[in-house]
């Protein structure tokens, strides 16, 4: 008799589980509505995966289990899509290293992340939150090569030279430094570092709009942010043809950035003009809920 009301309670969670799913499903790239977007962001393929995986285990109706065969079937395809097991290249002379990593406001407290943001060319951290002058100064030291810049809670650095930077995000919405630089070998080239505001209700399409004005038409460019948004997301349309995405590069691994290591959404990404080739890209785990992602980038 006690097992009823545990069954009926889980086949619930499934019934429900295996709705949300679809409806994710179903505002895949729609997100122009504050519903469409939490439900589509709240969905990744991971989850829905597991959902129709349970309502296939514990629904009995053919026409629920149809749909969680579905369901499943489509978030395996999917994660397959995610995953690549790509040889790396065994060329990459004359390349520049690019990396975004959302540290969470913890590197200050992590100094065994500082010489990890200096394996790039380009390095872009959001949220790094507060530095005691103690501290900058052994982060300084730890990237030696580098030349940092900060914005307020935004850091970039570079092997080479900062020439100048501009702020063009809005507050409470966007953060957008466009930031020109100098390396040896590559001259001088636009680094765009964004960070969009978490909330999946807000529109996106200030933030979109601005970084691609802020870009520009340097084929150069390369852009560094956590966008808080898929990749897949429709406010990335007017994109096409003139930025490319590098987290589409070769790789080993799933191609999401978010949460802890489990590939649940790609939020940190790495987009180029058309100058730039995207030779392989890789992630690693440090102290943050995100991933950092660094890129091999071939003129």
């Amino acid at each position: 008799m006690k097992r009823v009301p545990w069954m009926r309670l889980l086949r619930g969670v499934a019934l429900s589980g295996l709705i949300l799913a679809w409806l994710g499903l179903a505002c895949r790239g729609r997100d122009g509505s504050a519903i469409a977007a939490t439900l589509y962001y709240g969905t990744p393929w991971l989850l829905r995966l597991l959902a129709g995986l349970l309502a296939v285990i514990v629904l009995r109706h053919w026409g629920f289990r149809l749909m969680a065969g579905t369901c499943l079937l489509l978030s395996v395809l999917e994660g397959w899509h995610s995953f690549r097991l790509d040889p790396v290249p065994s060329e990459m002379t004359g390349s520049v290293r690019a990396s975004i990593y959302n540290a969470g406001r913890t590197l200050e407290s992590d100094p065994a992340t500082w010489s990890a943001l200096a394996e790039a060319d380009i390095s872009a951290v959001v949220e790094s939150g507060d530095f005691t002058e103690e501290s900058w100064r052994g982060f300084l030291a730890a990237g030696s090569g580098m030349e940092w810049k900060t914005f307020g809670g935004t850091l970039l650095g570079v092997r080479g030279k900062i020439l100048g930077h501009e702020s063009l995000g809005i507050y409470n919405r966007y953060r957008c430094y466009r930031v020109r630089v100098s390396l040896p070998e590559h001259g001088e080239f636009m680094v765009i570092v964004v960070d969009v505001r978490s909330q999946p209700w807000l529109s996106r399409d200030q933030a979109m709009s601005g970084v691609l004005q802020a870009a520009g038409d340097d084929p150069k460019v390369v852009v560094l942010g956590d966008f808080n948004t898929p990749p897949e997301s429709k406010w990335y349309e007017r994109w096409q043809g003139k930025l490319a995405l590098a987290n589409n590069a070769p790789r080993r691994g799933f191609r999401e950035t978010w949460a802890f290591g489990v590939p649940l959404l790609t939020l940190d990404q790495i987009w180029t003009g058309s100058g730039w080739h995207a030779q392989w890209v890789e992630h690693s785990r440090h102290g943050s809920d995100h991933s950092r992602v660094r890129v091999i980038l071939k003129p």
